[in-house]
């Protein structure tokens, strides 16, 4: 049997599995219970965040045949069953009730007059023919027009769920007609407590630092973060047969900057070492990091210095214990303000950078502006007042 990707092994089958999305989930479930199902829905979200398999789970339970027949397992548990005929169905890809379309590559008037052809047909089984339409921003606006009044008085059996990751682009005819429902980027913790539980199913050993540096190269994205996850074990496990994650493994193949390297910029600024910031500078030379990604990170890291200053405390930044805790001690060796003036500069150097052919010099004179913008403003240790909280 070929091998079956991270993502779709671990593809969520009901509505629980479904990651930081319950405020989607829970409606959803309630308006079963109650039988008040619509006819049109829109998912919205970013990518990878469980857009396409609410939709897909949603649709095998509307026509789950347990949920049908038993009121109290509906009220209950009110999840697909997985055992009925029309739930194998689905599982097996072979059902004629639920049918899917990518609207990137089917994005034309004949497509959707073929589609609304089909709808006047009824389900095989159970209650409801489920239209998913993938990308539907992707639609023609002669596309959308045709449209309007399939949807606007659809047939009884007939359901269409709409997933975008570009709701402003659905005209405001088609979205008002449906129910909108936003996904939301999933949180750093809830992605890393699902790597762990993928690597303990897999049989591997992974260090929880590993796994957050892939919840946060993945930005709120599940399925991004899956794919990580399986590019890392390609690389990660050994040919000795060592079933492990290591965060220096994970760092070399993502190509990560270590937080360290922060740092040091902030101790050069702090000691007006120019010579210090250089040797920074020189790294990401030789080490082939992007100066653009560089600057980011940079951005961030001054980012985390500022929710110090403003919150005293380091419980919005997501970071391994030890680094949230160097950023407590460091945090106030510069003012608000001058942190401020240098992220202000930052993000206008990001934006000049690419009109350089010489990155690499505007890159050394970018943080060497930086010790001027920090000169004369390290906090006095008698008014650096410690944390209240964390």
């Amino acid at each position: 049997m070929s091998y079956q990707v991270i993502a779709r092994k671990y593809r969520p089958s009901r509505f629980a599995d479904i990651t930081a999305q319950e405020h989607i989930t829970g409606t959803i479930k309630n308006s079963l219970r109650m039988g008040r199902v619509g006819h049109g829905y829109i998912f919205s979200g970013l990518r990878g965040v469980g857009k396409t398999t609410a939709a897909r789970v949603f649709a095998k339970a509307v026509n789950c045949q347990k949920m049908i027949d038993d009121p109290v397992y509906l009220k209950e548990v009110t999840e697909p069953c997985g055992e009925c005929e029309s739930c194998r169905d689905f599982d097996a890809g072979a059902s004629l009730n639920i049918s899917e379309f990518d609207a990137a590559s089917n994005n034309s008037v004949d497509d959707i007059r073929l589609l609304r052809e089909n709808v006047r047909y009824g389900p095989q089984r159970g209650r409801y023919r489920v239209y998913i339409i993938d990308e539907v921003h992707m639609l023609s606006t002669a596309a959308f027009n045709a449209f309007l009044k399939t949807l606007e008085e659809p047939p009884s059996h007939a359901i269409f769920i709409f997933a975008t990751t570009e709701l402003h682009k659905i005209p405001a005819t088609i979205s008002s007609r449906c129910q909108r429902f936003n996904f939301k980027r999933i949180p750093i913790p809830e992605i890393q407590h699902q790597l762990d539980f993928i690597c303990n199913a897999e049989g591997i050993s992974a260090d929880a630092d590993a796994l957050q540096l892939i919840a946060r190269k993945a930005q709120g994205s599940m399925r991004d973060a899956q794919s990580i996850l399986d590019q890392v074990i390609a690389f990660a496990i050994d040919s000795e047969g060592e079933r492990a994650i290591r965060y220096e493994k994970v760092s070399e193949l993502l190509s990560y900057i270590d937080d360290e390297h922060f740092f040091m910029v902030t101790d050069a600024i702090a000691a007006c070492d120019a010579a210090a910031m250089l040797d920074v500078a020189g790294m990401v030379n030789r080490n082939g990091y992007d100066e653009q990604d560089f600057l980011e990170k940079l951005i961030e890291h001054f980012r985390n210095f500022l929710i110090i200053h403003n919150l005293r405390s380091s419980k919005l930044i997501e970071r391994p214990e030890p680094v949230r805790e160097r950023y407590q001690k460091d945090a106030l060796r510069l003012t608000a303000e001058a942190i401020m003036a240098m992220t202000d500069f930052l993000m206008q150097t990001q934006r000049e950078l690419k009109f350089y052919a010489e990155h690499q010099f505007r890159f050394e004179l970018a943080l060497l502006k930086l010790i001027e913008l920090g000169r004369g403003t390290t906090v006095p240790d008698e008014k650096k007042k410690p944390l209240l909280n964390r």
